[in-house]
């Protein structure tokens, strides 16, 4: 699994300079820099046959998609996009008006949340197209919503659209994508929406102590921040918090929560918000979000409770008032 592989990478890496001030097992890497601003820098890609397909996708669509998953980080961890690097595996004999498109969509992308892309390398690849991005972005001194920030008492929130992106994915797979009942669960996957008005609330409200986007699922994001803060977690969702899966599973054959938890390609972001003053936080949230199709969605409560093996536990209350443990899962790119 990735996190294994990312604790591994760490140990033989060894010990971080001190103006490192978050490396390697976050969402970005965290620096300081001689100015009051840190440093946020951030990778991410787009390779063919893992997280595209070219029947699936236009050359535009996947472009546009590279920049927006490496925003969604950033604008997760408060941060202000600067620039982008881009380095490129083409395939032989492929299209020069594909590679063309692709930078056309990039290009939107740019433009419309105002990261330029300066520069970056291309090569030919020996397999399918690969993209890879470095995003480097800056944030306030002294705010990092890490993953490792929650404690007993703070209240964990779902800002986005839990699954649509999972049901666009399985749409597309089962050749089902053509049916008007999956068409926007197919355009959430295409086309990633990240948050950038949450950058500048991260930034001044410190009751948001812990964040992460769920690109790999709501359950690995979940036990990511419990993991690394060391509680545990209860989940009590509102009824009807998966109303918008409800025609998609049912077309496609699977259980809403399934859909939501397990995940693959969506770009919500989870937030531990400080118990105390969430409600004026929260606010301040669905103001942003009002006339959108996002929702804020309270999941629960962080506990202090471990699970029989001494780790983090998730249990979610049922609608009979039991509880029961949730397994770890998540979508894995490798």
């Amino acid at each position: 699994m990735e996190s294994d592989w990312v604790r591994a990478f760490a140990a033989r890496l060894g010990p971080v300079p001190p103006h490192v001030l978050r490396g390697i097992g976050d969402d970005v890497a965290c620096l300081s820099s001689p100015g009051p601003l840190n440093l946020l820098w951030t990778t991410d890609s787009q390779r063919e046959g893992i997280h595209f397909r070219w029947e699936w996708m236009t050359p535009e669509e996947v472009g546009y998609r590279l920049l927006a998953v490496n925003l969604s980080d950033v604008f997760a961890k408060g941060g202000t996009p600067f620039a982008a690097l881009v380095a490129l595996g083409v395939p032989p004999h492929f299209p020069e008006e594909s590679l063309f498109a692709f930078y056309d969509g990039m290009g939107e992308a740019s433009r419309h949340f105002f990261c330029p892309v300066v520069g970056g390398d291309i090569s030919r690849s020996a397999g399918g197209f690969d993209a890879v991005m470095s995003l480097l972005a800056t944030s306030v001194s002294g705010r990092f919503p890490g993953r490792d920030q929650l404690e007993p008492g703070d209240t964990l929130y779902l800002l986005g659209h839990p699954g649509m992106a999972r049901a666009g994915y399985m749409a597309l797979k089962s050749g089902q994508a053509d049916k008007s009942d999956l068409q926007e669960c197919v355009s959430v996957f295409k086309r990633p929406g990240p948050f950038p008005w949450l950058a500048d609330l991260i930034s001044s409200e410190t009751a948001i102590i812990a964040t992460m986007d769920t690109s790999d699922g709501l359950g690995q994001a979940v036990f990511a921040l419990a993991d690394q803060s060391g509680v545990s977690v209860c989940l009590d969702p509102p009824d009807g918090w998966l109303e918008h899966l409800r025609v998609p599973s049912e077309i496609l054959g699977t259980d809403p929560f399934r859909m939501a938890w397990e995940g693959g390609e969506d770009y919500d972001v989870l937030l531990g918000i400080r118990s105390s003053p969430d409600e004026t936080v929260t606010g301040k949230i669905e103001e942003k979000i009002r006339e959108g199709r996002d929702r804020l969605i309270r999941l629960g409560k962080v506990v202090d409770q471990k699970s029989p093996d001494g780790g983090a536990a998730v249990t979610i209350i049922g609608k009979d008032g039991r509880g029961r443990t949730l397994e770890r899962t998540g979508f894995d790119h490798t």
